[in-house]
């Protein structure tokens, strides 16, 4: 079979996984047994395309700037006005014209949750923020017992939030849904969470006792702790996207440990690179201020300083979202489904810098453009290759149930 092409771009020929509940998808989910559950469903094998054919079904995004803005100002005038309490209808509005203007293979995708379904997640997350800035301000021996309480419930909110978020998206009237359990986030999150919290603790307590052995202590923890991250996001991704269910079919994830790692090397490496570029120019700028004999105010130093790291983070941040964002989907599929992400680092990176220019420069009024111009450009990356018709894909698929309002409308 000849390898599909993308755009004139031709592609690696695919490795497809064996059919869910195989052997060896059993001996992959042994492997991963202290950190993933799969609840796998029996459905009856659906007919795929005859001869190995493969189709490719690129993923469109219709959003405009112009469009967004209104819906983008009209949220924030509402966000000030309520003091914040307009959030959750902020968040669905903006997922649900999102995601409508996603299309795959002829159907857009939508958002179904209602605003208030969100709201006890918000006072909760609102809660916790204020118990542990209140704690604080108290004593630091509170706030670490604040913070330390928070993490723990952290997981439990990473659950509800997966759980909520996947359930209320459809593709051509379509429900997906996430069948992971809320022992299985404890799973995935406990090593790293507390690991944070002992080295807060650590932290603390160097503080406390002004020893250079405490400091040694928390370095090494907090070193060891740092390693681990690869690990941890490694954990975590094999927990998400293995409970993410598409009708009758189970998506997996072959993404490998060491690709993980070599993506927070790659990280590493170019933010000492971005870094030392930007402190390197700042020098340049104020030995050139100096020179001249002109005086510096504290404030105008903190605003150079803030807009320096402004920059850093504006090329840090969206190289590590494109390499992940391909690191995770190029490797979610299959026997019938198989995503590809062909996000150019290069090219997402440049268009962050832009925006954040713009931003910063109009005072944030360029923020709709720039949210459009970035959604469409990870969403147009997106590609999936199938080996089953749509049409049989949705056939063995039930429609979401509508309620009688919605059925009266319609």
């Amino acid at each position: 079979m000849q390898p599909p092409q993308v755009g004139g771009l031709k592609l690696a020929p695919l490795r497809w996984p064996s059919p869910i509940g195989s052997a060896q998808v059993a001996a992959n989910a042994d492997q991963v047994k202290p950190v993933v559950e799969l609840r796998v469903k029996v459905h009856a094998p659906l007919p795929r395309l005859p001869h190995g054919q493969v189709t490719t079904l690129p993923v469109t995004f219709s959003g405009r700037p112009f469009e967004y803005a209104w819906l983008w100002a009209r949220n924030l005038v509402l966000l000030l006005l309520t003091l914040g309490l307009y959030a959750p209808w902020a968040r669905v509005y903006t997922q649900r014209y999102f995601l409508r203007r996603t299309q795959l293979a002829g159907e857009c995708l939508d958002y179904h949750a209602k605003p208030l379904a969100l709201l006890p997640r918000y006072a909760l997350t609102w809660g916790l923020v204020a118990g542990v800035v209140g704690a604080w301000t108290g004593s630091r021996l509170a706030g670490m017992i604040a913070l330390s309480l928070a993490l723990a419930v952290l997981p439990l909110l990473t659950y509800v939030s997966l759980t909520h978020r996947v359930a209320h998206i459809s593709w051509g009237g379509r429900r997906l849904q996430f069948d992971g359990r809320c022992q299985g986030v404890y799973q995935a999150m406990w090593a790293p969470l507390t690991g944070a919290c002992v080295v807060a603790w650590l932290l603390l307590a160097a503080l406390a006792w002004s020893h250079p052995g405490g400091w040694f202590a928390w370095g090494v923890v907090a070193a060891l702790w740092a390693l681990a991250m690869p690990t941890f996001v490694w954990v975590y991704f094999q927990y998400r996207q293995h409970h993410l269910v598409l009708g009758p079919v189970r998506l997996l994830w072959k993404g490998q440990r060491v690709a993980v790692a070599m993506l927070f090397v790659r990280a590493l490496a170019w933010l000492a690179t971005v870094s030392a570029l930007v402190v390197g120019l700042g020098a340049m700028v104020l030995g050139g201020v100096l020179a001249a004999q002109a005086h510096i105010s504290p404030a105008v130093l903190a605003i150079g300083s803030a807009l320096l790291l402004t920059l850093v983070s504006a090329a840090v941040l969206p190289y590590v979202q494109a390499r992940l964002q391909n690191l995770v989907w190029s490797k979610t599929g299959n026997r019938y489904l198989r995503f590809r992400s062909r996000l150019s680092v290069q090219d997402y990176v440049w268009l962050q810098l832009r925006n954040t220019v713009l931003v910063v420069l109009t005072a944030g009024l360029y923020w709709p453009w720039a949210a459009v111009a970035s959604r469409r450009m990870r969403t147009e990356a997106l590609v999936v290759w199938a080996r089953v018709e749509t049409d049989v894909l949705k056939a063995n698929w039930a429609p979401r149930k509508r309620n009688r309002r919605t059925k009266m409308a319609g």
